[in-house]
């Protein structure tokens, strides 16, 4: 029998059954979709853009309102993503 770092080499070793991984399979396949409901820190600007816009460019907010806003929400962004979504208006509309 073969010890290593004080245990049984030969009972740390683990096989699995062809049921088992069908089974984890199965499971693994019954797993809802997540893209639906964690959104990444683009798709939450996305999401948000017509909010920060009429902040901005209609109700006086500047970038560091709305990020401070949005921080109390539990949501971080930087002021640059924030900046940039004001400017690209900005300029679209010019």
């Amino acid at each position: 029998m073969f010890l290593f770092n004080g245990k049984n080499e030969m009972t740390s070793k683990k096989y699995y059954t062809v049921e088992q991984v069908e089974k984890a399979k199965e499971m693994l396949e019954e797993l809802p979709d997540l893209k639906k409901i964690r959104l990444n820190k683009d798709d939450v600007l996305e999401n948000l853009k017509a909010q920060i816009i009429k902040l901005a460019l209609n109700k006086g907010y500047v970038s560091e309102d709305i990020k401070s806003a949005l921080e109390s929400a539990g949501i971080k962004v930087t002021l640059k993503d924030i900046q940039k979504m004001i400017f690209d208006k900005k300029k679209k509309n010019n």
